[in-house]
């Protein structure tokens, strides 16, 4: 009787935090693009553009679409795919130059609902574009809202930043794709070990590399002239923080020098063309595409950003080539 007692009590401390929870959360992102409010209005106004630069028809080019009366209001935008689900959007209201009302319904692989809206204003060096969506939770999801709001997020500025590649080409804008199951062979690296938030991470990454390069491409017999790596061991989204290792590839190790060896792996692999500004939404999409496939993340090794193209390569951010590699079983 008292255990029965004791898991009403708890059950009931639990009801009462989740209704103290807000029943809905909102994402919101914004972006500035280098072309005239009607021109930029038009484009996204038009269900029929939304496949060019989805973050979503990314998973699944092959996914159905159905458009019916993609300008006006009541019109609307259906997808069906074995990968990204089935859902539809409609065109709610529309006000010239201004807004976009949309409600967003998802049928599979859940049902919800949720209310979308677009909103343009003239900015110094173009428009402002900014995407707002506003959801419901179920109460007994409710204690995830912050990890939906921060994944959807990322969707969101991966979306408005492939939505300027196309308006714009020449703006910075990242471009990816899936390149599948690959197996990259052992490898030794010399690093500088990280601790820290991403803020901090962005600061030793730009002091780390220089210096370790600087040190090892002097010595010709150990350098192995491989692009550089980032190692993360731990990566912790919700707070922010990661451990990692920056790392040059050499043929071995001095005795006082720090370093990791990475043993042979299978990994899932994505390669990014564009500014590392976009590598978090990135990473997102490479973990949704790997949930998407059932693949299975061994966490006892890193995932690795292996520096095709990097700075020190090319001045133009556009050119710059990143292979985004996950380790799986």
């Amino acid at each position: 009787m008292f255990w029965l007692l004791s898991l009403g009590l708890v059950l009931a401390i639990v009801l009462v935090y989740l209704l103290s929870l807000p029943a809905s959360y909102t994402v919101t992102r914004k972006i500035v693009i280098a072309k005239p409010i009607a021109e930029v209005f038009a484009y996204v106004r038009d269900f029929s553009n939304w496949p060019a630069w989805s973050p979503w028809t990314l998973h699944e080019p092959s996914a159905k679409v159905a458009l019916d009366r993609p300008t006006e209001v009541g019109g609307t935008y259906a997808w069906d795919g074995q990968k990204i689900g089935a859902g539809n959007m409609r065109h709610r209201s529309i006000q010239d130059n201004q807004r976009i009302d949309l409600l967003l319904t998802f049928l599979r692989p859940f049902k919800s609902q949720a209310e979308v809206n677009w909103s343009f204003q003239s900015a110094q060096d173009g428009t402002e574009v900014t995407w707002t969506m506003e959801a419901k939770t179920p109460l007994p999801l409710r204690l995830f809202q912050g990890f939906f709001a921060k994944m959807i997020g990322y969707d969101f500025a991966l979306g408005l930043a492939l939505l300027r590649g196309q308006l714009d080409p020449s703006s910075e804008h990242p471009r990816i794709t899936f390149d599948g199951v690959v197996t990259r062979e052992a490898q030794t690296y010399a690093t500088e070990h990280f601790e820290g938030t991403f803020e901090a991470m962005r600061q030793a990454m730009q002091e780390a590399y220089p210096r370790l390069w600087q040190n090892i491409s002097k010595d010709a017999d150990r350098w192995e002239q491989k692009p550089a790596i980032a190692a993360y061991h731990q990566v912790r989204f919700m707070k922010g923080t990661t451990v990692m290792d920056m790392g040059l590839a050499v043929k071995q190790l001095t005795a006082h020098e720090q370093g990791i060896t990475i043993p042979t792996r299978r990994y899932f692999q994505m390669t990014m063309r564009g500014s590392y500004e976009f590598l978090p939404s990135a990473w997102n999409t490479i973990h949704g595409q790997i949930k998407m496939q059932k693949l299975r993340v061994d966490k006892r090794y890193p995932a690795l950003e292996v520096y095709q193209v990097n700075p020190m390569e090319s001045t133009n951010s556009n050119d710059w080539v990143t292979l985004l590699c996950v380790p799986i079983k």
